[in-house]
């Protein structure tokens, strides 16, 4: 992405210097700058779920990323990835999910495929993105 901004969508402040350490090393020439809201991460937990309400909010955070110029927005918290699809149907630009390429190196590397999580609201949208690239990628090549 040389000589483009990239939006980081956190749900924790912690995750702000690693990905700046990230981008700096792996995308010197982007411009990139943080949307960091807890309450979407705090909120899911509470429901054990991803609400509507939170999916309604990470689509807005995104576009208020694009409008104070993002050229492509990733969301950085696997629990809200489901989200994801959601702000993708309604924005142009790229709307990344941080695990996506895992998914895929996973389902190409592997024949069974085990999902590790720090949190329970991680292991159903990490599963379900699993199978989802498994179904695209059928039949193997």
């Amino acid at each position: 992405m040389p000589n483009q901004t990239l939006a980081l969508l956190h749900t924790s402040p912690v995750l702000t210097p690693l990905f700046a350490a990230l981008c700096a090393r792996w995308l010197p020439e982007t411009r990139i700058f943080h949307v960091v809201d807890e309450s979407l991460i705090k909120n899911t937990i509470q429901a054990e779920r991803l609400e509507k309400v939170t999916v309604r909010r990470l689509a807005a955070l995104v576009g208020s990323a694009f409008d104070a110029g993002a050229d492509a927005v990733l969301v950085t918290c696997s629990s809200i990835g489901p989200a994801v699809e959601v702000a993708r149907q309604l924005y142009d630009q790229p709307v990344l999910r941080v695990d996506e390429p895992m998914a895929r190196d996973a389902v190409r590397r592997g024949h069974r495929i085990g999902v590790l999580a720090t949190l329970r609201t991680t292991l159903e949208p990490t599963s379900a993105l699993v199978r989802s690239q498994a179904r695209a990628s059928w039949p193997p090549t």
